[in-house]
């Protein structure tokens, strides 16, 4: 059966609600795990594991959620992510314990719920009758996934404050189960996987080729960038002085600005590279965010850094899917799981070690320092694709 447009729509609206999830008890997590731990210190280090947690599970699971999903069938792998997710977050609002909450966590990051949708998302897109290219759907599912870093954060402080986060996480499972009733009556197995290669294991050599390594290379360097960024930019936002506004305040509508961008920006992007211009776009938008992050080690007014912080996320709306459209391009549309899932363990990477880099930055050269090092990550991703881009010839796709 073809696919449909409203079946896209479905598909990024599930991709909000797994981004939401994750992003919801960011800010407020030390406050959360007070009522499980014994001293207000105990908190702050059982936080920092809980919000690394749901990285470490899709750090182990991703290749695997996606060669399960090229073996079983797209369909029939999103549904047990839905499920996994539904129950990951049920069980952290129900958590007695600090144990049991862990374990909701990595549950959260095992289920592959954005594998599971990016695989299903990439294998139909393009097809006759979908309705969308796949450069435009995953640049739609990357402006789903800001949307839910813009709201997730705002909601989770405001339920945390009047009503309680555990209402919030039920809210979410809840609208998450019916999800997934709605995606059982409409989803269909994605056409042809019932092809000969379904299944089939990515040989070997692909892993090793210099083109692909590249691409994981890059995106690895850019999600650590992202994720130092993360790290260390309200430790510089409180080293500009009295001038700024609060601290926590600024740093928070800063934030929200740069996702905003992203969100609108994600779709251009995604055109461009239905255009064959995915290394191109990589190349300008990794230079642009580090050229943007750096440009803040020089800037006082705080008007310039919020220019500054929308330039960033336009440009940081191209990286994520650029990535993902250039792996997964190389592949038969049947093996579109393993290639993304191989992608997103590369992704988890970089989430991992760009906030611990970023940390012993400020350690030794303060906020400022620590800003040009995380603009070093984007920088760095840049020109290692443009040493690829000009280094071989182009590769006609397998797909």
């Amino acid at each position: 059966m073809k696919p449909r447009p409203n079946i896209f729509a479905l598909l990024f609206c599930c991709q909000f609600l797994a981004t939401f999830g994750l992003m919801v008890l960011v800010p407020v997590m030390p406050l959360y795990l007070k009522k499980l731990t014994t001293s207000t210190n105990a908190s702050a280090v059982w936080a920092s594991i809980a919000l690394a947690a749901p990285a470490i599970g899709g750090l182990l699971t991703a290749p695997l959620i996606g060669r399960l999903a090229d073996r079983w069938g797209y369909r029939t792998v999103l549904f047990l992510a839905l499920t996994g997710f539904c129950l990951s977050l049920v069980l952290m609002s129900t958590a007695g314990s600090l144990v049991l909450f862990l374990f909701a966590r990595v549950l959260l990051g095992l289920c592959g719920i954005s594998v599971a949708i990016m695989a299903y998302t990439s294998h139909t897109a393009g097809l006759p009758g979908a309705g969308l290219s796949k450069g435009v759907a995953l640049g739609k599912l990357q402006s789903a996934m800001a949307a839910a870093c813009l709201s997730g954060p705002l909601l989770g402080g405001l339920f945390m404050d009047l009503w309680g986060m555990e209402l919030l996480l039920n809210l979410t499972a809840a609208v998450t189960c019916l999800a997934l009733v709605v995606a059982a009556t409409l989803l269909r197995e994605a056409p042809g996987t019932t092809d000969s290669d379904h299944g089939k294991p990515l040989p070997k050599r692909w892993y090793w080729q210099r083109r692909h390594l590249s691409w994981l290379a890059a995106g690895t360097l850019a999600q650590g960038g992202a994720f130092a960024l993360v790290t260390c930019f309200a430790l510089y936002i409180r080293e500009l002085g009295p001038k700024a506004f609060p601290a926590a305040t600024t740093t928070g509508v800063l934030h929200a600005l740069a996702w905003a961008s992203t969100f609108l920006a994600g779709s251009y992007w995604g055109r461009r590279n239905d255009q064959g211009q995915a290394s191109d776009n990589f190349i300008l938008a990794s230079a642009g965010c580090g050229a943007a992050i750096l440009a803040l080690v020089w800037v006082d007014s705080l008007w310039l850094v919020a220019l500054l912080r929308l330039a960033q996320g336009f440009f940081f709306a191209a990286l994520i899917q650029s990535v993902m459209y250039s792996v997964s391009d190389q592949v038969a549309p049947s093996q579109q799981g393993q290639a993304i899932g191989t992608a997103k363990s590369a992704l988890v990477t970089g989430q991992l070690i760009g906030p611990l880099v970023a940390a012993a930055s400020y350690s030794l050269f303060q906020a400022t320092g620590a800003m040009a090092v995380t603009a070093g990550f984007f920088l760095a991703a840049s020109l290692l694709m443009t040493t690829l881009r000009y280094s071989i010839y182009p590769e006609v796709t397998q797909s």
